[in-house]
């Protein structure tokens, strides 16, 4: 793992997000990993889908 996913500091790609399935998704400009934001709340790493 590298630093960038140990300090917790994944910025959003705004440009890039779209609406799915009631929450706005996009990736990370840094790491490219997938990221969430649910209604009312702030960017957080997507969870994988099972």
């Amino acid at each position: 793992m590298d630093l960038h996913s140990l300090l917790g500091r994944h910025e959003p790609d705004l440009m890039a997000s779209r609406w799915d399935e009631g929450r706005f998704v996009t990736s990370c400009t840094i790491c490219g990993r997938p990221m969430v934001k649910p209604p009312g709340g702030g960017w957080l790493l997507a969870r994988p889908r099972r």
